[in-house]
């Protein structure tokens, strides 16, 4: 029973640190572009200070998982699947920053501000 507790403390430890954005590989562009789209949300949204600031850290912490996925080894349809599953989730964490009346707006702009790019095929690999 201490060894099941013990290992299931690990895994959460480990899903929390690896999804904060502080931890990842972040860089002055990513951070920038999270701002940028922060801002831009805001226009629409309203956000309180508190709101502004742990949505652009989602946005940001989206934007490096995005990133990963891309430079991932991933097959085209994998890579594919894996950018949708963390559009998406990107949108259900916004759930828990976001007041209702204020998330209905943000999927119904989300289109305009944030679609996800095509996967470029690099043609060395083939």
């Amino acid at each position: 029973m201490k060894t099941l507790f013990t290992g299931i403390l690990i895994f959460l430890a480990v899903q929390t640190y690896s999804q904060n954005p502080y931890t990842q590989n972040s860089d002055a562009e990513m951070e920038a572009h999270a701002k940028e789209l922060a801002d831009w949300y805001n226009d629409e949204l309203g956000f309180t200070e508190t709101q502004w600031l742990q949505f652009e850290r989602k946005v940001e912490e989206h934007l490096i998982n995005e990133k990963k996925i891309r430079n991932s080894q991933l097959s085209i349809k994998e890579k594919i699947a894996a950018l949708k599953e963390n559009y998406y989730a990107e949108t259900q964490g916004m759930n828990d920053i976001l007041t209702q009346p204020q998330m209905e707006v943000y999927r119904r702009v989300k289109q305009n501000y944030q679609k996800i790019a095509p996967v470029v095929v690099d043609s060395t690999n083939y």
